[in-house]
Parts: C-alpha cells; structure tokens; sequence
C-alpha cells in the first residue's frame, strides 16, 4: 500500500516538475496539454503555497511531494536531511532529464516532421526553443549546420552535473 501511495506521489511530483517548466519557459497556454496541467494542477500549488510566485509554487510543491515519497520509502534507512537532499536532487535531475530529452526531440523532429501543428510537438519545440535560443546568439548557424543542440545538451548535462556534485557536497 505505501509503495503504490509513493508511486502516485511521485508521478504527481514529476507532473509539478513540468508545471513549473511550462511556468519557466513560458510556452503557449492555449496549448492544450499546458492548459490541462494549469487547470487541474496549478490550483493546487498556488493554494498551498499562496505566499510564493507561481513557479515556485509548483516547484515547493514538488520537492514536497518527491520528499514525502522518499520519506514513505526510506524513513527507516535515511536521517530526513538526506531525503530532503535527495529529493532537491530528484527533482533537478528530473527537470534537467525533461529538458534534455525535449531538446533532442526537437531535433529529431526537425528531420521528421519539421513544422508539425500536433500540440505535443510544439510544445517540445517551445521548450527546446527557449533553452537553444541564448545559445544561437553566440553560434550562428555555420554552412547549413546547426550545431547549437550539441552545445545545449552539452551544457545542461554540465549544469545539472554541477548542481548535483554541490548538494552532494553539502552531504
């Protein structure tokens, strides 16, 4: 039974993650799957944690649920500081793993099916847009060649490495 309420837990923690990545990138709100997790899931994040900013909201909301399920499978091995630890990292990976994945849908979506009006597909367009957008102001394109995913991917992995190795550190 607790296995299962931890599963629940955290699908609802990776489904805050994507909220607060829609709220940090700012994609298309008449998208209809960002409409369907502002309806039903950005309610309860902004009434549990009025006194925050949206994106934060749905980020607290997700380290508390991540949290909650490491503390229902783990209480008994792990003092609460290292769950709670775990938790930041879980919940950075995910959001860092969401990006990097949308980044190489995007370009496999270039070579399949660039343009396509799917809701699912501009929505990975829009994310990977946001993260590859600062890059290509320093690297145009050079002879046709895009070379922006690569140094994008590069750097999140670099990024998400970082901030794991610090909180791991703190441990």
């Amino acid at each position: 039974m607790i296995s299962t309420v931890a599963v629940i837990l955290g699908f609802a923690s990776y489904a805050f993650v994507m909220l607060s990545i829609f709220r940090l990138f700012r994609v298309n709100y008449f998208n209809p799957i960002v409409k369907i997790f502002a309806i039903y899931l950005e309610p309860v994040s902004k009434s549990l944690f009025f006194f925050l900013p949206p994106l934060f909201a749905a980020i607290a909301l997700a380290l508390v649920l991540k949290f909650t399920t490491f503390y229902l499978a783990y209480s008994s091995s792990y003092e609460t500081i290292t769950l709670f630890y775990l938790s930041v990292i879980d919940v950075m990976n995910s959001g860092f793993r969401i990006l990097f994945y949308c980044v190489i849908g995007s370009v496999v979506l270039s070579w399949v099916a660039p343009g396509n009006s799917h809701p699912l597909l501009q929505l990975i367009e829009e994310i990977s847009a946001g993260i590859l957008s600062p890059i290509r102001k320093f690297l145009p394109p050079m002879g046709g060649l895009d070379f922006t995913p690569i140094i994008g991917l590069l750097l999140l992995n670099l990024i998400n490495t970082s901030f794991i190795q610090i909180i791991r550190s703190l441990l």
